[in-house]
């Protein structure tokens, strides 16, 4: 499925396969869109917040939402061996 939206008013599309659209909220898709639109963009540097526009997904436009980019910690575990 092609997805169609714009970040910071510059246009961009994803390509998804459909099941997996289906299983995303709108949020979920607006931060794939604001991330690929960052990927798309390497020689800018991202801002606090990204206006993404879902223009049309399946048909349907799903209106405008506010990206915010946050670092957070990632924690990684390994299973411990017991002596």
């Amino acid at each position: 499925m092609i997805i169609r939206y714009s970040s910071n008013a510059l246009a961009g599309q994803l390509l998804l396969p459909g099941s997996y659209v289906d299983m995303c909220t709108p949020e979920d898709l607006a931060e794939l869109a604001a991330s690929a639109h960052w990927q798309d963009h390497p020689e800018d540097t991202p801002t606090l917040i990204t206006v993404v526009h879902m223009q049309d997904v399946d048909g349907q436009d799903l209106g405008l939402f506010e990206v915010r980019c946050e670092q957070r910690p990632v924690f990684t575990a390994s299973q411990l061996r017991q002596a």
